[in-house]
């Protein structure tokens, strides 16, 4: 029997600080999806709030989640379960005093089945210069939990976020744990780049990770513009071939649904495994420090 599963990149428009506002968008593609028999979900990066590391602030605790479920959540954790899904909500956790770029991954009983946190941290702790710029470094701790595995019903599953779409050796180390499909929510601004083209550097990035790993992608972002920003949108989902199987068409709240065909792997894989091949007694100098230059952009 073909191992097939429905996924969906609940892509949202602009949010405010107004959290109860955002959960009902969030219940709305849930329902959306229960309709759509959507059986994995995610939403975009620190989906519950404005993305709030564009700026310095003094007053941003107030985005960050204390306790699991997070604050507010009641009603998309009750959709979920009627939808009968698996779901990624991405937030800022705080943590014995650290807060971290999160991802936790939800079962149809509101169980917390897998955890990600964000391994690399971009920007900035000061600014560089007047306006918008990334301060991830500023609010939040680099994640410690490694990259995970979690073996669901039909998949094994990974996730990343955001800027770590940037490092090869993430989606690496997912693919070598066995993962076959990898979330990646992400808050991607274009910074005055026409957005097709700040968008197409990251699907790039999505594409070739996809095929250099043989494994689907199922990518979420915040599109429009929020509190003066635009954003690159442009949710996707991705074969192993690097084909775009789905995408979103609008600047707003979107579900983007595709089924994958997960023997697709197997099939690639029969013909050309691209993991055993390689000489891992050569790639010594990605394990050694190099001196940091800094990040930047999402």
């Amino acid at each position: 029997m073909n191992r097939t599963l429905t996924v969906a990149a609940a892509q949202l428009g602009p949010s405010s600080a107004d959290k109860a506002h955002t959960v009902e968008r969030m219940v709305g593609l849930m329902e959306e999806a229960g309709r759509r028999e959507v059986e994995l979900l995610t939403f975009p990066e620190l989906s519950l709030s404005p993305y709030f590391a564009t700026q310095v602030r003094e007053s941003w605790h107030g985005f960050v989640e204390t306790s699991f479920p997070p604050a507010q959540t009641q009603a998309l954790f009750a959709a979920a379960g009627q939808a009968g899904l698996h779901w990624l909500l991405p937030y800022a956790e705080r943590d014995n005093g650290q807060v971290h770029n999160c991802a936790a991954l939800i079962d149809p009983q509101g169980g917390l089945v897998h955890k990600y946190r964000k391994a690399h941290i971009p920007g900035v702790v000061e600014p560089r210069w007047e306006g918008p710029d990334i301060f991830e470094k500023r609010y939040f701790t680099p994640g410690d939990l490694g990259f995970p595995v979690t073996a669901l019903p039909k998949v094994q599953f990974g996730s990343l976020i955001c800027y770590d779409r940037r490092f090869s050796e993430a989606y690496r180390a997912l693919a070598l744990g066995g993962a076959e499909l990898i979330c990646i929510p992400y808050n991607t601004p274009t910074f005055g780049q026409p957005r097709a083209a700040a968008h197409e550097t990251a699907e790039i990035l999505l594409r070739a990770a996809a095929i250099e790993n043989q494994l689907f992608i199922v990518a979420a972002g915040k599109a429009g513009t929020e509190n003066g920003l635009e954003y690159i949108g442009g949710s996707e989902v991705i074969a192993p071939t690097g084909q775009v199987l789905a995408k979103a068409e609008t600047d707003g709240d979107e579900l983007v649904v595709a089924t994958v065909e997960l023997d697709a792997i197997d099939s690639l894989k029969a013909k050309w495994d691209f993991l055993p091949d390689r000489r891992p007694e050569l790639y010594h100098s990605l394990t050694h420090e190099h001196p940091a230059k800094g990040g930047d952009d999402e």
